[in-house]
């Protein structure tokens, strides 16, 4: 499936104008557009004026001039405690002229404002957000909102980032039944909570192992999808090919009331849209049924040759003598920027004495698995063992789309305070093993620390040149002198322009984004630029690098021992740390070369990503002994007496070994730089290594990197300044 151009980059340039940006209250999204797909549908241009989209920088909005206006209508229908939000730019703007955001709940008879701008803010840059509970707002079939521009013939006015968020009313009881009634036949005709999902805190165990294979009809699957945010350039075939299931034949262990899968992680499926991820679940004695069990299984929508994961549960009611209740299951969240969806629905399920299978060796792996996790309380408790300490602040700011962020915490004193996994529709009830996306934390852990393990290994490597393992770019002289160092660093001196993230959103990168097979990513990878300086004076951030020196250190693992660059390099160091399954494995291409994306593709739990980032701040040690290459860790981490890396792209900011790091000085008042490595990921993925072996993470899809605030709570905690 082809998707936006800018899918796979850092997001770091949406730092700066999350920064602009207040947020409006977090609540359900009901309407979300930010023109970002290069639409206006829906808008209805009047007026005296123009009314067009324009883009600055990677920024899209929707620019209207002297008096003309445009107009939507939305649905609020079901929802309550509804909030319009809107933001505002302009320029030229003479005394008494201004633009505006409004909204209507009476079919236009009368108007409120959303947002007002005056000539003391017009600058043509920065965006001023507003946000109004309208009056009938809610329950509103036709909930009118328009931009309006009221001046003269220089006035120029730009509308951007539209949300409507609202909580879910109460339905009556045959329109939102319970999982319980729909497990029992009733229609399965809107989301429900996701408590529904989950084992009463009283449940009781059944007793006993077994092996099981569970199978789905996928084919005859009832399933409704809603979709919330589309900016994809997905044809009718795609979108109607999302609605589907791929095939879903599971082999399970059943542990008294433990449900485990034995395949973990991506399992690609062969459906044009989605793999499958399923992690282990539970298993409970159904009080409501005599003699039935009921069973939950925590699972991901993978998107094939993608790294959006759609999260949800399925459960189902089963007889240990074989019959069978269909399955119902509920997808009400996402670390996906630019597809968001709810997806409900049911389907004839099927569950079956299993082959031969080691069921011992299954649940010893398990049970090894989640002794190697670190302690997990709630965040909150810090409130109460740190007086003054604002818990809240670690959530960041509230996203613009309103759509609640996948997961944050802190890991302080080897103890991870976990916020929570909100969805749309509840709290997600298998918080431990919900899947999350690297995106280009990838870049840092699988690139990074690759070349480091494979410096450890053989020393001198990192100076190996990129033609002389990759031939696509041994013709002519473009790659002259780039080593796997300078790719690794983004310092290549290939490149089309200095301007932030301009070459890795630019519309040519979707040849190389969108392509399965290797032989077309490395062609792209290759050849998309020219040389523009020598290597290793200018940073200019390029998946395409990364990839490029995953195919370098791919060709020289084969070379030194026919064995694979992530199976036999990368994953046995997660091994070593006892991490789970589901990081074990990476996403791909489809073709033989079967090579790692290396910039992007992993899946992986949020106690995987902050026990490797606390184990690299340690020293990347096993057993007592280093495990990657310790001069390019240090500088990776900042740990040289001089901060490493080139500037990159934002103030004090900078770019070493696949990590980002920031001065965190301005912040907390610190007298000297105080450089933070940290990790950052497409659409607001961030993993940040602080001072005092502490660890801080946020995934979320909405744009939000600026962890700054958090730093700054946390800093009430522990003392970070040199």
């Amino acid at each position: 499936m082809s998707r936006l151009m800018s899918c796979l980059t850092s997001g770091m340039a949406g730092l700066a104008a999350a920064l602009a940006l207040a947020s409006p209250a977090l609540a359900g999204p009901i309407f979300v557009d930010d023109f970002q797909d290069g639409q206006a549908d829906g808008w209805a241009a009047t007026g005296d004026g123009d009314v067009r989209l324009t883009a600055y920088q990677d920024n899209i909005s929707l620019r209207f001039t002297r008096r003309a206006e445009a107009l939507t209508t939305v649905s609020t229908r079901g929802f309550g405690d509804v909030v319009v939000a809107a933001s505002l730019a302009g320029q030229s703007l003479g005394r008494g002229d201004a633009c505006l955001a409004e909204v209507s709940g009476d079919g236009g008879a009368t108007w409120q404002t959303v947002v007002r701008l005056e000539d003391d803010g017009d600058d043509g840059v920065t965006l001023v957000r507003g946000e109004i509970a309208p009056s009938g707002g809610d329950d509103n079939a036709g909930l009118m909102i328009r931009f309006r521009a009221m001046g003269g013939l220089t006035t120029l006015c730009w509308g951007d980032a539209v949300t409507v968020t609202g909580e879910a009313l109460a339905a009556a009881p045959d329109a939102r039944p319970t999982v319980d009634a729909v497990l029992s036949g009733a229609r399965f005709s809107a989301p429900v909570d996701l408590s529904g999902f989950a084992a009463p805190n009283d449940a009781v165990s059944p007793a006993g192992r077994a092996s099981w294979q569970l199978t789905l009809d996928v084919a005859r699957a009832d399933m409704t999808l809603n979709v919330l945010k589309d900016e994809t350039d997905d044809g009718p075939v795609e979108k109607a090919d999302r609605a589907t299931l791929p095939a879903f034949d599971f082999a399970l262990v059943q542990d008294g009331g433990r449900l485990i899968p034995l395949r973990r992680g991506p399992v690609v499926s062969g459906h044009p849209e989605w793999d499958w991820v399923v992690e282990p679940g539970r298993v409970w004695v159904d009080d409501h049924n005599p003699g039935w069990l009921r069973a939950a299984l925590p699972f991901a929508l993978e998107e094939r040759n993608a790294n959006c994961l759609h999260n949800g549960v399925l459960t189902f009611r089963f007889k240990p003598g074989g019959s069978t209740s269909a399955a119902v299951f509920e997808v009400a969240s996402e670390t996906c920027a630019y597809l968001k969806f709810d997806a409900w629905g049911q389907a004839p399920a099927r569950l079956q004495p299993a082959a031969d299978t080691d069921a011992d060796a299954v649940v010893a792996a398990y049970e090894a698995e989640i002794a190697a996790r670190l302690p997990v309380r709630p965040l909150s408790d810090l409130e109460s063992l740190y007086p003054g300490f604002d818990a809240s602040r670690l959530a960041l700011a509230a996203p613009v789309d309103g759509d609640p962020q996948a997961a944050f915490g802190l890991v302080l004193d080897g103890t991870h305070y976990v916020g929570g996994c909100r969805t749309r529709h509840g709290d997600y009830p298998f918080c431990a093993v919900l899947d999350l996306p690297s995106y280009s934390t990838a870049k840092s852990i699988v690139g990074g620390v690759g070349l480091m393990r494979l410096a450890a290994l053989y020393p001198g490597v990192t100076e190996a040149r990129v033609r002389d393992h990759v031939p696509a770019c041994a013709t002519g002289r473009t790659w002259d002198g780039v080593t796997l160092t300078h790719a690794l660093d983004m310092t290549t001196g290939i490149y089309g322009s200095t301007a932030f993230e301009a070459d890795e959103n630019a519309p040519s990168m979707g040849r190389f984004f969108d392509a399965p097979d290797h032989a077309t990513k490395i062609d792209e990878a290759c050849g998309l630029h020219g040389r523009r300086t020598a290597p290793g004076q200018t940073f200019v951030y390029h998946t395409t690098d990364t990839y490029l020196l995953g195919t370098a250190m791919a060709d020289i693992v084969r070379v030194r021992g026919d064995a694979d660059l992530y199976d036999d390099l990368i994953a046995p160091v997660w091994r070593s740390l006892g991490l789970s399954p589901t990081i074990m494995d990476t996403r791909r291409t489809a073709d033989a070369a079967r090579q790692p994306f290396t910039g992007w593709g992993l899946t992986y739990h949020a106690d995987d990503i902050v026990r490797i980032a606390g184990w690299l701040a340690d020293g990347a040690r096993i057993d007592g002994r280093p495990m990657l290459d310790e001069g390019l860790l240090s500088a990776a981490l900042q740990r040289e007496p001089t901060p490493s890396g080139l500037p990159a792209g934002l103030p004090g900011f900078r770019y070493k070994a696949g990590f980002w790091a920031r001065d965190l000085a301005p912040v907390l008042g610190c007298r000297a730089p105080l450089m933070t490595p940290f990790m950052s990921g497409y659409g607001g993925i961030s993993v940040v290594l602080l001072p005092g072996d502490m660890t801080f993470y946020y995934f979320g899809d909405s744009g939000v990197f600026d962890w700054a605030p958090a730093a700054v709570e946390i800093a009430k905690i522990k003392r970070m300044c040199p």
